[in-house]
């Protein structure tokens, strides 16, 4: 047994219990799932973009006036 426990091949076997088509099917629905939420998550985004390229550029303004007002109230021009 050189230091295998009498479990270790039990474990093995239930390694292999899946053939390798099972295998391989669980492994084309799991990526065709995660493609279909990507695709899903694309399509939301683009029915909001109007409105998160607004958002975006209101705190891209009030950023760039933050940080004038900082340097010109700590700063002497």
């Amino acid at each position: 047994m050189h230091g295998r426990s009498k479990y270790a091949d039990k474990a093995d076997d239930a390694d292999t219990e899946h053939g390798l088509f099972t295998k391989i099917a669980e492994d084309v629905i799991v990526f065709a799932i995660c493609c279909y939420l990507i695709k899903l998550g694309v399509s939301y985004l683009v029915s909001v973009k109007v409105p998160l390229i607004i958002i975006s550029a209101i705190l891209v303004l009030l950023t760039i006036i933050y940080r004038v007002y900082r340097k010109r109230e700590h700063d002497d021009y």
